[in-house]
């Protein structure tokens, strides 16, 4: 008991001299203030004593455990995309096309574009001439009619339109593992069960907090925040560039194929040896590309944390008693009950050791192990002299007996 207050006094001593930081998380801030609220005044309390001495001599059993993700990305595949992304954007606002050209013979009511080639066809085929007028007009049936038009349909094009839709299947797939794929576990769990025997009274405490995590998009994320803004941005773009008009016209032509032809178009033009060279990168790429690993903890409970939960305990306690109508007179009086030196006693106080002692694992290793050897030692040296003594004594009452 003492040692926990004396490690709650110098943490009590280094909260109140940090001043609020508007920064820090906004749970931390409030915490740090409930911290600062008269607990020097409740902790001399005398009921806080009696009721505090119970829980910490009681048993209490106590779950704490929390489960985060841990993200990485590789910066590789994101560089490859961000460096041809400006090539990719000019050439879906600027793409290639040809005069395409339509020839159809048709009724003359229909027909809407006469050219040259039009009557050169009409001269060579005189069986589409109804007449021939004395005036020398000449009355044809039908004609050749001659459409010309713009059209997109270049394999440069579909390249392109292939390479958006594999980039995008490609982006999508890890940005939502990444971000939107998160567990049901994520979170903190807080469980205690305890019975209290306050001599007069028996009382059953049971607390669980659950606390699961729902923020996992990319706004959440603290730690690589700039390569994780980056594949923000760069899964913004690629699917804006997939939902343009070019491309949701040219996905109603054919695909192409791995490995792309290298047609002039491609092989000169620095726009599209760009976007041939991210094709290339996709198609190599055989590393997932990220990691997100489950890390699971159950720490030991800081003899702080335990305070913090006996608090907890206290204050719902008082809460309730002082709910009853005409609430009974505590007899607080009573002898301290003793600590018994447990397990998790040991194990707490080895976590304190560790945490504040600011050595190393190994030097404390060593440390530790000449103590026991030491206190061993001097624990058999005891136990010899007082069996010295009892031999002495047993041959002096044999000596007076006789």
């Amino acid at each position: 008991m003492e040692d926990i207050s004396n490690i709650n006094d110098n943490e009590q001593e280094d909260k109140s001299l940090r001043p609020f930081d508007e920064e820090k998380d906004v749970v931390q801030n409030v915490y740090d203030k409930i911290q600062n609220m008269d607990r020097e005044v409740v902790k001399e309390d005398d009921f806080y004593k009696y009721f505090y001495n119970l829980l910490d001599t009681s048993t209490n059993f106590c779950t704490f455990k929390y489960v985060k993700l841990v993200k990485n990305i590789d910066e590789e595949w994101i560089s490859a995309i961000e460096e041809a992304l400006p090539s990719l954007h000019h050439v879906v606002m600027n793409p290639r096309k040809f005069i395409e050209e339509d020839r159809e013979i048709v009724n003359m009511a229909m027909a809407r574009n006469i050219t040259t080639e039009s009557l050169r066809h009409l001269i060579q085929h005189s069986n589409l001439i109804d007449k021939y007028d004395e005036d020398g007009t000449v009355i044809p049936n039908r004609i050749l009619n001659v459409f010309k038009e713009e059209s997109l349909n270049i394999y440069e094009n579909r390249f392109i339109c292939t390479l958006i839709a594999e980039l995008q299947h490609f982006v999508n797939k890890r940005y939502n593992v990444i971000f939107e794929n998160t567990k049901d576990e994520l979170g903190a769990f807080f469980k205690m069960e305890s019975i209290i025997d306050n001599y007069t009274e028996t009382v059953d405490y049971k607390l669980q907090v659950n606390i699961r995590d729902k923020q996992s998009d990319e706004k959440n994320e603290k730690d690589n925040d700039d390569i994780f803004q980056r594949l923000v941005k760069i899964h913004r773009q690629v699917n804006g560039l997939a939902s343009t008009e070019f491309i949701t016209e040219m996905r109603t032509m054919p695909s192409v194929r791995h490995p792309i032809v290298k047609t002039n178009a491609i092989k000169k033009n620095m726009y599209y040896k760009a976007c041939y060279k991210l094709w290339n990168f996709i198609y190599s790429y055989n590393k997932v590309g990220y990691t997100v690993d489950l890390v699971k903890r159950e720490p030991v409970i800081s003899k702080a944390f335990e305070k913090d939960i006996y608090d907890s305990f206290i204050f719902n306690y008082a809460m309730l008693h002082n709910q009853v109508g005409d609430p009974y007179k505590l007899d607080i009086n009573k002898k301290k009950k003793e600590k018994n030196i447990d397990v998790k006693y040991i194990r707490q106080s080895l976590e304190e050791i560790v945490d504040n002692s600011g050595m190393s694992i190994d030097n404390l290793k060593r440390l530790i192990n000449n103590e026991l050897t030491a206190i061993d030692e001097r624990k058999k040296r005891e136990a010899n002299e007082v069996e010295k003594l009892r031999r002495k004594s047993n041959r002096t009452k044999t000596d007076s007996s006789e």
